[in-house]
């Protein structure tokens, strides 16, 4: 996959010449994003976090994520997948969350942010799965 650079292009070198000195600044390399990753590696991405790895989450904690774990375990003919098109628009990616329980489909779109090279499940989204995972218990 092609990789989109999110930093300035490139400069070989920068060249000052002051009072018959001579500076060079090498500029900073360019600052790849993450691939675009499929909705198969999304939906990996997001069952990690439900499984309790924070380093998938823009918030750092899948404490509360945990809980919604237990619950889809416990709601007998409940499933869920990501589907795509996988957008990207540089920095964030989303994608379709499919909450289903028999015939019935509740379609959520989430978001990914890219944090240091790597997408993360946005605070917003990690909100939204939360609160669809209190309605469906209140």
């Amino acid at each position: 996959m092609i990789r989109r650079l999110i930093a300035a292009p490139m400069a070989a070198a920068a060249i000052f010449v002051t009072a018959g000195s001579v500076a060079v600044i090498a500029a900073s390399p360019a600052i790849a994003a993450p691939a675009t990753p499929s909705p198969g590696e999304l939906q990996g991405k997001l069952q990690s976090a439900l499984a309790g790895n924070s380093a998938e989450l823009e918030s750092g904690n899948a404490s509360s994520l945990g809980v919604v774990n237990q619950r889809i375990a416990a709601i007998p003919g409940y499933s869920w997948d990501i589907s795509g098109p996988v957008n990207n628009d540089g920095s964030t990616l989303s994608a379709t969350l499919h909450s289903r329980l028999g015939s019935y489909d509740y379609p959520v779109l989430l978001t990914w942010v890219d944090s240091d090279g790597m997408w993360k499940l946005s605070q917003a989204s990690e909100n939204e799965i939360l609160a669809i995972a209190n309605l469906q218990w209140n």
